[in-house]
């Protein structure tokens, strides 16, 4: 098996009920009629351009945070 390459997968419930797919490191959007949907077609195209670059993948630094905000 060849060498692996890790990235993050986020997945937004739009107003209509489909999924918006990102993966922030490679700038890959994907959508689907469900998150699991949404999700196979993102992994399909980071799949995809990782294996069209090759050794080149470059992959943005990204940090996920997660925060509260008050309504009131």
């Amino acid at each position: 098996m060849g060498a692996e390459v890790s990235v993050t997968a986020v997945l937004v419930e739009q107003e209509d009920g489909t999924y918006k797919a990102n993966c922030p490191e490679l700038s890959v959007f994907a959508e689907g009629e469900s998150s699991e949907e949404a999700f196979e077609n993102l992994k399909a195209d980071v799949t995809k351009k990782v294996r069209e670059a090759g050794a080149a993948v470059e992959l943005a630094p990204v940090k996920c945070l997660k925060f509260k905000v008050s309504v009131d």
